[in-house]
């Protein structure tokens, strides 16, 4: 992607456009149906509730991390909205950690709803949303953060993994 793409918001692919966490209620979506027409075995009764309860503490943790994240980008007066143009770099907080905190946090949630939901399906699909992710919605938010902060931003990279 050019770096003028990035910087004054040529051409957006389709799946920035159409934001993360579409895709991951797509795939979600596709799971309850295969679930349906084509069940995977869940496993025994007793097991249920306990991963239940497992993928409901996974799907808040998820939600908690995102809230924070939503909360340091208002902080921060700048987009969070990956087609939108940053007026500032965001490294506080989660951001230490990861550069993607609020993908991290979709995964999280995603996962916990899997269990939640009893939808192995779900766990199936997950490659899905998160090679949209890995293959054009970061790639696309990280020629954006270098046309606007260039060397900042790099040495932010230097020191910060793109996921954990």
């Amino acid at each position: 992607m050019s770096t003028e793409v990035a910087r004054k918001g040529g051409k957006v692919p389709l799946l920035v456009r159409t934001t993360s966490p579409t895709h991951f209620a797509l795939a979600l979506l596709a799971a309850l149906g295969l679930q349906r027409i084509a069940p995977i075995p869940l496993p025994a009764q007793d097991s249920q509730q306990t991963i239940q309860v497992i993928g409901g503490l996974l799907a808040e943790l998820g939600l908690a991390a995102a809230v924070v994240c939503f909360v340091l980008f208002a902080w921060r007066r700048t987009t969070f909205i990956p087609e939108g143009t940053p007026s500032r770099l965001v490294i506080q907080g989660p951001y230490r950690v990861s550069r993607n905190p609020m993908y991290v946090s979709l995964v999280l949630s995603y996962v916990g709803l899997a269990g939640v939901l009893l939808l192995p399906w779900a766990l199936v699909l997950l490659p899905l949303p998160l090679l949209a992710l890995q293959r054009v919605l970061i790639p696309f938010e990280e020629a954006r953060l270098r046309a606007e902060f260039g060397r900042d931003y790099e040495r932010y990279c230097q020191r910060v993994r793109r996921w954990l």
